[in-house]
């Protein structure tokens, strides 16, 4: 029993678990006003989701493709994922009731892809380089839609473009592992394009990203201050080309909170809750600090975020 105990307990992984659970937060603070037990019913219903996602990972990893040591048995993985998934449909059935049908719809959507993701997105190179960056885009969406009950044009935006960032990076956090994914067949975009192929790949991305963001601020989507994100995201290009992939990685990361904490001041504009809740200097620099310290926690974690926490 304490076996099958501490075997559940390794698959909530906070190192994967807390960056979502902070942008489901960061979502709510870009709402006009906050409700914490609205904020709390989401955080708690995509935590459930990353937990299914993560017991599927466990059994297909351990049990089927044995790419690791399996924690627990095949039937506890059975059980517990059947556990967890009706755990989080509860919670998305709170939000329908509570928020309306986009917050629990943003839900499903995770679910999904927790679901799908082991056995079949991660086999593909396309959806394993995109479903972590959607689901975050999707969680952050739904934060605020648990607040509001409706999306915006601009939460949408941001939501998009964060997505676009984080794919770019997972595309170098994939270089680092190509060697070990040729071993077990996973075709990342590294395994089949090469890591210079990769690189021009990603470069692309953040490229995109850059003019994507700088089109918003241009049409006033967002305040002249996310052009700050345009930088952040050229930067994540240069640093791909003229870096080394392990420490390319870790700038990226730190990039990311400049990025996010940029689009997050460029969209509130002293419109949302977040204006009130985070510090009264209110500059992308301290909101990256905010969410520093929401997903890691300390810079142990910091460094081992940067390496492994897209999936």
């Amino acid at each position: 029993m304490e076996r099958r105990v501490v075997g559940l307990a390794a698959h909530v992984r906070p190192v994967f678990m807390l960056p979502v659970l902070a942008t489901s937060v960061c979502g709510a603070l870009l709402a006009p006003s906050l409700s914490a037990g609205l904020a709390a019913q989401h955080a708690a219903a995509v935590g459930g989701a990353l937990f299914v996602a993560h017991l599927r990972d466990g059994l297909v990893d351990g049990h089927r493709r044995g790419e690791e040591v399996p924690r627990l048995s095949e039937a506890t993985y059975r059980w517990a994922t059947a556990a967890a998934i009706a755990v989080t449909l509860g919670f998305a059935s709170l939000l329908a009731a509570t928020s309306g049908l986009l917050a629990a719809a943003s839900v499903l959507a995770l679910l999904v892809l927790a679901l799908l993701h082991a056995p079949y997105l991660d086999t593909h190179p396309v959806p394993v380089t995109l479903d972590y960056p959607v689901g975050i885009g999707l969680t952050l969406v739904g934060g605020f839609a648990a607040q509001t009950g409706v999306v915006t044009t601009g939460v949408v935006a941001v939501a998009a473009n964060v997505a676009l960032l984080l794919a770019g990076i997972k595309v170098g956090i994939d270089r680092l592992d190509a060697d070990f994914d040729r071993t077990v067949g996973k075709r990342t975009l590294p395994v089949i394009l090469g890591s210079d192929g990769a690189t021009r790949v990603a470069v692309g991305w953040f490229t995109l990203t850059a003019l994507v963001v700088l089109g918003l601020v241009i049409g006033g989507v967002v305040t002249r201050v996310a052009a700050v994100a345009v930088a952040a995201a050229l930067g994540c290009a240069g640093v791909t080309v003229v870096a080394a992939p392990r420490w390319a990685v870790r700038v990226q990361m730190a990039l990311s909170y400049v990025f996010v904490g940029s689009l997050f001041v460029g969209l509130c504009d002293g419109d949302c809750v977040g204006w009130t809740v985070l510090p009264h200097r209110f500059t992308p620099s301290a909101v990256g600090q905010i969410q520093l310290y929401l997903v890691s926690g300390g810079s142990q974690l910091v460094e081992h975020l940067a390496l492994t926490a897209l999936l």
